[in-house]
């Protein structure tokens, strides 16, 4: 069952909360995440921290930013800018990407995350995670994989890595399926879903492999 979406808080109040967020990380991290295993477990607590549901507000793509890679960034400002304007032109109905989890294959999203595996191939890292939702019986537990790249220039002061898209590994039905960067392109322009992200080798996936939910 999905829950319904909680109010909209003030813009005030969230940009506050956006700011201990961001200054909460700031304390237990004290330097950027200099590898892929940091930048995808300092991404998740982000994202977890400011309570993101469907596509992010400008404050917390802001946050999340330099974690992502740019092509990424630009189709998330693109489904924010079209959820904004579908609100505008009819606002008694629900627009898209207002709610759900998209950084994860459930729906409600997740209580908790941890790192399965790490594989490099090339410049490609492939960080296969572990998610648990146990909010209500039964617990659900799967794995999505994300596919995180070398920062071009970084800086010694910004992530060294940032996440180039999301593979979902949902089983059941009505979970994501396909990638992160296909589901935006297929929404907001159906002929640029026909992108076929780069293949995912065996030694990339976990046990049981990408696409199995694990109960």
């Amino acid at each position: 069952m999905r829950r319904a979406a909680a109010p909209r808080p003030l813009r005030g109040a969230y940009q506050g909360v956006v700011m201990l967020v961001l200054g909460v990380a700031a304390a237990c991290r004290p330097w950027a995440p200099s590898s892929p295993p940091e930048t995808a477990a300092q991404f998740y607590t982000l994202i977890d921290g400011l309570g993101v549901r469907g596509v992010p507000d400008s404050l917390a793509l802001d946050a999340i930013r330099p974690y992502l890679d740019s092509a990424l960034v630009r189709l998330l400002t693109e489904a924010r800018h079209e959820r904004d304007n579908a609100s505008r032109r009819a606002s008694d109905e629900k627009p898209p990407f207002v709610d759900g989890d998209l950084f994860g294959s459930l729906f409600e999203g997740n209580t908790s995350f941890a790192i399965r595996s790490i594989t490099t191939h090339g410049d490609t890292t492939f960080a296969v995670m572990a998610f648990t939702n146990a909010r209500q019986p039964p617990t659900v537990k799967w794995a999505d994989t994300l596919v995180i790249l070398a920062r071009a220039n970084a800086t010694p002061k910004s992530p060294q890595f940032v996440i180039a898209d999301l593979r979902y590994g949902a089983g059941w039905d009505f979970g994501h399926r396909g990638t992160l960067v296909g589901n935006l392109r297929g929404a907001l322009s159906p002929d640029r879903a026909t992108v076929a992200p780069p293949p995912v080798t065996p030694a990339a996936c976990a046990t049981p492999p990408c696409g199995t939910s694990l109960h």
